[in-house]
Order: C-alpha cells, then structure tokens, then sequence
C-alpha cells in the first residue's frame, strides 16, 4: 500500500474556519487578511491569470453591495465590511479551486468513510466531462457543415448530454463491477493518504494570525 503526504485536510479545516469567522464578523481587516493570504499563494504558485480574475471577478458584485448599503443608511463602515467580505468569500472558493486536486480530495473523503458509491459517482462524472466537451464540439462542427449554428442556449446541446450520460451510465456501471467493485463490501485504497505536518502547522499559524489580527482591530 502506497502511502503520500496531503496538505487536503489542513486546507479544508482552513477554508472552513475563515469562512465562519468572515460570516460571523465585522472586521475589515480579517477580510484583508484572506485576501492577500490567498493573492499571496497565487503569486508563488505563479497563477497571475487566476490572480487577475480574482481580482476583477467580485468587483462588480462588491461595489454594488458597498453602494446599496451605503445609500441605505447602514453606514460606510457596513459597506467596507460587505465589500471585503465579497473579496475574502471569492479568494477563499478561487484558492481553493488552485490548491486543492477533486480527485484526490474525493478519495481521501472515501478514506475518512464518505459512502464509495457516492465518492466513485462524482468522480464518473468528473472523469465524463472532458468526453462530454468533445461530442459537444463534434456536434457543433457538425452543425456548421450544414450551415446552421448553435448557441450556448440551444435544446440541442443539453437533449445531447442526457443521451450521453444515459448510454453511458450501464457502461460506467460495468467496467466499475468488472474492476471489482461493490456497495456492501469494504474497499481496500492502494494509496493511504497521510495528512502532511507542516500544512497542518502553516494552516494553524495563518488561522491564528488571523485572529491576532482581528482581536487588533478591536483594539484599535
């Protein structure tokens, strides 16, 4: 059995922890905090293209939020702390799209006793998509040869997926049974995921300057 080292969970408690505390705070400076935390990663990780979208993505949403509180009369600093805290919900879903793999997140889920047919039904689907996309562009290649175009909102191409995914579904279903799978026996994983130390102590030092940080505001 192959053991690896995850950070998954440590980013998991962290994106679940910030995201209470944004819900349940008014501290413009927490907000802040998550977003240069994140635009921070981005930046190592040398994803400025996703950086940018981060950055333009909210902004419409967040300027609205901020001017409709502002003309309402709950205050300019109710309006900065809904502003941020539009900023800080989207680089918490954004950072972790970046950091976190589907698959290997799903698995470690089935590791901790998520149900196998519920894990192995999301990952059919994920695997599906790129086929999906394919007999899409194939479909409307098809349709340019005889000269009609399809739009992103034609019945065509969803009718297309229904069909794809019901043919596919018993095939799906039979290599799954052929590699010996089944719902009421236990699973052995030929990978154990082991949750990596250092992510658990980056993650606990971040939440906790987090805190510190919020707490400072209080203060000030």
């Amino acid at each position: 059995m192959e053991e690896k080292k995850t950070a998954i969970p440590a980013i998991l408690a962290l994106v679940f922890l910030f995201t209470i505390e944004i819900s349940f705070t008014y501290s413009v400076w927490l907000n802040i905090y998550v977003l240069l935390m994140v635009a921070a990663y981005l930046a190592v990780k040398k994803r400025f293209g996703v950086l940018v979208f981060l950055l333009a993505l909210p902004f419409i949403p967040a300027i609205t939020t901020f001017w409709s509180v502002y003309i309402q009369g709950s205050g300019l600093d109710d309006a900065w702390v809904l502003f941020t805290r539009t900023y800080a919900f989207a680089a918490l879903g954004i950072g972790f799209m970046v950091a976190v793999d589907l698959q290997d997140c799903l698995l470690i889920f089935e590791q901790y006793k998520v149900p196998a047919i519920f894990i192995y039904g999301l990952l059919v689907v994920i695997h599906a998509v790129p086929e999906i996309q394919r007999e899409i562009k194939s479909m409307h290649d098809a349709s340019l040869l005889r000269g009609k175009k399809l739009y992103p909102w034609s019945p065509l191409y969803y009718v297309k997926v229904i069909f794809l995914a019901l043919n596919w579904r018993e095939r799906y279903a039979e290599a799954m049974y052929s590699r010996g799978f089944s719902e009421d026996q236990p699973r052995r994983q030929y990978r154990q995921w082991k949750m990596s130390r250092p992510a658990i102590v980056l993650c606990m030092s971040l939440i906790v300057v987090g805190n510190m940080i919020m707490r400072l505001e209080n203060m000030i």
